[in-house]
C-alpha cells in the first residue's frame, strides 16, 4: 500500500462501515463497544463487515485473527498490522 494509513482514519472507517452494516447511528459506536453486543449484530453482519472492511483497504485476515477482534479498535488494528503500518 502507497499510503500511510493513520489510525484514526481506520478506526473511522470501522465505525462507519459497522454503522452502515447494522443500521444504527455512528454514535453508538464507540472504539472501545463490543461489536457482538451492538443492536442488530450476529455473525453474518459482522462478517460482512469485515468482509467490506477487507475491499476498502486490500487486505485479507485469517480466520483465527477475526475471531478474536471485539472491538472497532482491535478491527483497526488488524487493517494497520495487515497493511505494514505502525499501530
Amino acid at each position: 500500500m502507497t499510503m500511510s494509513l493513520q489510525e484514526s482514519a481506520v478506526l473511522d472507517e470501522v465505525r462507519a462501515q459497522t454503522a452502515k452494516e447494522l443500521g444504527i447511528d455512528l454514535g453508538n459506536i464507540a472504539e472501545d463497544t463490543v461489536l457482538k453486543e451492538l443492536p442488530g449484530a450476529d455473525s453474518v453482519r459482522l462478517l460482512r463487515v469485515v468482509a467490506q472492511i477487507e475491499r476498502v483497504y486490500d487486505v485479507e485476515f485469517e480466520d483465527e485473527d477475526i475471531f478474536d477482534v471485539r472491538t472497532p479498535r482491535q478491527l483497526a488494528g488488524l487493517v494497520l498490522a495487515q497493511a505494514g503500518a505502525e499501530v
